[in-house]
């Protein structure tokens, strides 16, 4: 489960007890209802609990708190227009709301609206008695530390303006923050955490790499990771940033210039993109590979696309539903489409030459596959499909080449992967009668080069 998954389900546990309690004195279906949405939420049926949370406000028009529920639920699936209208309007039922104030914020950051949000964190804070508040804003770092410890609210609100300093490109005063809030400690190894991190939920993981980005003194290997980490999960305008971060950090000249092709053929050169574009991609994509929801992804998808018409990811993940819907043509041209929309885009031209192997069409999937091997060489699967399309093409010695280069590079994997690959090169030395096409395995790639 995500961040954005746990967050809301302590928010549902926080806004539907009290209606609950409300509801108990004068209307079981009230109670219903709400046992219906956190249900269906529960169950990760969640348009049908934002269908449910709607209900809700017919039922409550002047409950702020049903309000706060259909927005969260809205943010959640991406219907970002209809959650900050619900939040507006919690806070007009409720000006003093604290918990209106903060979704409200949260969304802003989501949405790269920083200023404003902070506006709003700066209402939350109000909601503290003011020797707590004080200690927030004006104490010594030991000070702050005490509060955010054991008030959880200022605990999000601190994390929240990590984030926004972190996504305005200001790294070093980033840490500052982190150490000042108690967040992160002098003398821990965060960075050997994030190391040990095989088997880790997604957000677990995310919290170690985060962390170790935010350690005093900053490592650039720590640092690249997390870089490499944000790329795969998409959040490709904070990734760019540290990993121009880890290039400044690093002393190794090969480092810099591993950190500045990295930027350019997985993170568009460095190009700017709208943080709503983004959102809306991620979001996208989890609501095709989490609900199948293709219509509702491709909705969002497309939407990215009218914002940001450069930003190649929607278009692969579009690419990736069409495909599974068995329109191949389709696919292809939306893939053909992100090629145009970043021609230096390793990903795009992979998986192009990858769905091109799958139709059978070698001869055209070979320019695209060696052009991926030459954006990032280090690419086991890569290379054996390029095999496949060279053996299929009567090019036997290259086929032998590309095998070779494949197997070299997970020379040192554990357990010697590929056996069916070295069965079929071998017999093939030898002379023998292989009909078949070589086999193709597809591993997964080191961190931060999968996912789209």
């Amino acid at each position: 489960m995500t961040r954005a998954a746990l967050a809301l389900v302590a928010l549902l546990t926080v806004l539907v007890w009290p209606l609950a309690g409300a509801a108990a004195e004068s209307d079981d279906n009230l109670i219903a209802q709400v046992e219906r949405v956190t249900r269906a939420y529960r169950e990760g049926r969640f348009l049908d609990a934002l269908s449910g949370a709607r209900e809700l406000i017919e039922q409550v028009p002047g409950d702020p708190a049903a309000r706060m529920l259909y927005g969260s639920l809205a943010e959640y699936i991406g219907e970002f227009d209809e959650a900050l209208v619900a939040y507006a309007q919690a806070r007009t039922l409720a000006p003093d709301h604290p918990g209106a104030q903060y979704r409200m914020a949260a969304l802003l950051v989501r949405l790269g609206a920083y200023d404003q949000a902070l506006t709003h964190l700066d209402f939350f804070v109000t909601s503290f008695p003011w020797e707590i508040r004080w200690k927030f804003l004006n104490g010594q770092p030991d000070q702050k530390a005490e509060v955010i410890k054991n008030e959880r609210g200022l605990e999000a609100i601190a994390q929240l303006k990590l984030d926004i300093v972190m996504e305005k490109g200001e790294l070093t005063q980033a840490r500052t923050l982190a150490r000042e809030y108690g967040l992160v400690a002098p003398g821990h190894d965060y960075c050997a955490e994030a190391r040990q991190g095989s088997g880790r939920r997604g957000d677990e993981q995310f919290k170690a790499f985060r962390l170790a980005a935010l350690a005093t003194p900053a490592d650039a290997d720590c640092v690249w990771w997390y870089g490499q980490w944000l790329t795969d999960e998409g959040y490709v305008r904070l990734a760019q940033l540290v990993i121009a971060e880890a290039a400044r950090l690093t002393t190794s000249t090969v480092n810099q210039q591993l950190g500045e092709r990295y930027l350019r053929i997985r993170l568009m050169n460095g190009r700017q993109i709208s943080k709503r574009a983004e959102q809306l991609t991620i979001i996208g994509r989890q609501r095709y590979l989490r609900e199948r929801d293709a219509s509702g992804a491709t909705q969002l998808l497309e939407e990215a696309i009218r914002l940001e018409p450069t930003f190649p990811r929607p278009y692969l993940h579009l690419a990736r539903i069409a495909w599974d819907r068995n329109e191949p043509e389709r696919a292809l041209s939306w893939l053909e489409r992100a090629l145009q929309a970043d021609p230096e885009h390793w990903r795009a031209h992979r998986n192009l030459a990858q769905a091109l192997v799958s139709l059978g069409r070698f001869a055209d999937a070979e320019p695209r596959l060696r052009r991926a091997l030459q954006l990032f060489a280090d690419d086991p699967g890569a290379h054996l499909m390029l095999a496949r399309v060279l053996y299929a093409q009567g090019k036997h010695e290259d086929y032998v080449k590309e095998t070779r280069a494949a197997l070299q590079i997970t020379a040192t994997w554990p357990k010697q992967p590929f056996p069916e690959v070295r069965e079929f090169l071998a017999k093939y030395e030898a002379g023998g009668k292989v009909t078949a096409l070589p086999p193709t395995p597809d591993p997964r790639i080191l961190m931060g080069w999968n996912q789209d």
